[in-house]
């Protein structure tokens, strides 16, 4: 049995137990060692905040110089970029998630980076980050440190960041709101249904001039736990069968970059920029593939991993 199949098998008891959330964080925080800000951890969603604000400044208006709204699709278990954003002028961060993943020993580990990366004089190289901003910065850390008992959510709303669990399609945003919306590596775990859902949401609160940033794994991620297998291996199955090959907690929905791209349109966005990673051919001719992926072209199905950048259709 190659590991993936182990891994597959694992992840369906995991999804099978009562709050499987909770199971799925012990076994990566206390098994696998994965719930770690790893430095290169750290710098790829220091490269993600400060790609985001860079479409924001080069398609958006001038929202990117005065303050401007946000709206992050998955937060994760560390919250480096609503706190990145916030340190570069975002004057509201609303990030969202599926599950409560932040943690007080996170968050606080989360700060003591980006302290540390002031100390080394690196946010004003690597993200422009205002004076003022990492004032407040400070005093939510000497928060951190108190014996006052603030939970995560609140000491981020110190900062302007608010940290919501649950359908983020219904936000209750107002409409025209959000300036900047982004998501990293997020997309691929949305239904089809789900997808285009967040995404109408996305254009009733998104600005005139809003910009919409996304990175998106397009790949077979059980990949990245067994080298027997490439980032096609996925595209070999049935849908049924898939259902039982999948991740439960965050099952990927195998989208192809065409579907995402038409997913935008037809909710209303264009596509400024794409910037996409591609497999290898020789790979690709070795999966045989099932019938739902025969009819896509073989450009569309070597996208591994695509950043895509939209505004609002006029």
């Amino acid at each position: 049995m190659g590991s993936w199949l182990a891994k597959a098998i694992v992840q369906r008891g995991i999804g099978a137990l009562p709050n499987p959330h909770y199971w799925n964080e012990l076994l990566q925080d206390r098994v696998t060692h994965s719930l770690e800000l790893t430095d290169e951890r750290f710098e790829d969603s220091l490269r993600n905040c400060r790609n985001h604000l860079e479409q924001l400044r080069r398609y958006g208006s001038t929202a990117a110089d005065s303050g401007f709204s946000v709206f992050e699709l998955g937060t994760g278990w560390f919250p480096v970029v609503p706190i990145g954003l916030f340190l570069c002028g975002a004057r509201e961060v609303w990030t969202w998630d599926v599950a409560p993943l932040l943690r007080f020993d996170r968050l606080k580990l989360t700060i003591r980076r980006f302290l540390e990366l002031e100390q080394s004089q690196g946010s004003q190289d690597r993200l422009r980050a205002m004076p003022e901003q990492l004032a407040q910065l400070r005093q939510v850390m000497a928060l951190c440190e108190s014996p006052e008992g603030l939970e995560p959510a609140e000491l981020l709303e110190r900062l302007g960041i608010y940290y919501r669990i649950g359908n983020a399609s219904r936000s209750g945003l107002p409409p025209q709101s959000v300036d900047l919306i982004v998501s990293d590596v997020v997309f691929e775990y949305l239904s089809p249904e789900e997808l285009f859902e967040i995404l109408q949401e996305f254009r009733q609160i998104a600005t005139p001039d809003a910009v919409m940033s996304h990175t998106i794994d397009l790949g077979d991620q059980y990949a990245t736990y067994d080298s027997g297998i490439t980032k096609f291996n996925f595209l070999r199955f049935s849908d049924r069968l898939w259902r039982w090959l999948n991740n439960p907690i965050i099952p990927l929905n195998r989208l192809r970059i065409s579907d995402y791209r038409r997913a935008f349109s037809e909710s209303g966005f264009q596509v400024v920029a794409e910037i996409s990673q591609r497999g290898d051919p020789a790979e690709l001719a070795r999966t045989p593939l099932a019938a739902r992926f025969r009819g896509y072209s073989i450009e569309d199905l070597l996208v591994s991993h695509t950043w895509l950048v939209a505004i609002p259709q006029p």
